[in-house]
């Protein structure tokens, strides 16, 4: 499995707090086979569906990425935490009862986007960053990632699904980084940082101006044999 590179999506969500901004993370279940008990932003990998729903239910454009990303990045934030990056508002009772349907396996994405009569609103998300999971042998599943931001759809609130993903909380980017340095959380080293990356903006509009004009370049990290992670040459400022 080391070799096989599969595309993925994750959307970092942002919400207004005291002093800044809050980003969602959640938990992965102790019993994933990948990154079991690590916070993680909501996310996962590119489904072959989500590329024709991208054609005929996504609305607007996110910036220069692949508009199938766009879609995988919805339809796993919605899943995971029951948010919904939609062109107009639905109903909280109506976007509840849509999840639990997919959950259960009862509705794709793409039915429950036709009943709810809506589309996702491609422009609410922004094209952030591209990380690559190195070969290593500690690396069990690899993925190439495209991030996003977004800011948290108004009136909705999120929830963790509670099988893929545990405890959604807010924090500060800050706060997450302190609580992983004293033990109380686990982190990965893209996930650390995009904190840091984020942490110094003092609002969502910031960030999401910021997403609108800020250069991309793939990283891939270098692995140490002690199993280290660092920014190859040149990297570390320009991602």
């Amino acid at each position: 499995m080391n070799g096989e590179v599969r595309d993925a999506a994750t959307v970092i969500v942002a919400r207004e707090a005291a002093g800044g901004l809050a980003v969602l993370m959640v938990r992965r279940g102790a019993g994933a086979a990948f990154l079991p008990d690590r916070y993680v932003f909501p996310g996962g990998a590119v489904d072959p569906i989500d590329h024709a729903l991208a054609r005929t239910h996504l609305v607007g454009s996110p910036g220069a990425v692949e508009p199938a990303y766009v879609m995988t990045a919805a339809r796993e934030t919605f899943e995971e935490v029951g948010l919904l990056f939609s062109h107009r508002p639905v109903a909280g009772a109506a976007a509840a009862q849509a999840r639990r349907a997919l959950l259960a396996g009862e509705r794709t994405f793409g039915a429950l986007l036709d009943e709810l009569d809506v589309k996702i609103d491609a422009r609410l998300l922004r094209y952030f960053s591209r990380w690559i999971t190195p070969k290593a042998e500690i690396a069990k599943r690899r993925f190439d990632a495209r991030f996003f931001v977004a800011r948290c759809p108004a009136d909705q609130i999120a929830e963790a699904d509670a099988v893929e993903v545990h405890d959604g909380r807010w924090f500060r980017p800050a706060a997450a980084l302190a609580a992983y340095e004293r033990g109380e959380i686990g982190l990965i080293f893209p996930t650390i940082k995009h904190l840091e990356r984020i942490a110094p903006f003092r609002g969502v509009d910031d960030l999401m101006e910021f997403a609108e004009t800020k250069s991309i370049a793939a990283v891939m990290p270098n692995v140490s044999a002690d199993a280290v992670f660092s920014f190859p040459d040149g990297l570390e400022d320009a991602w």
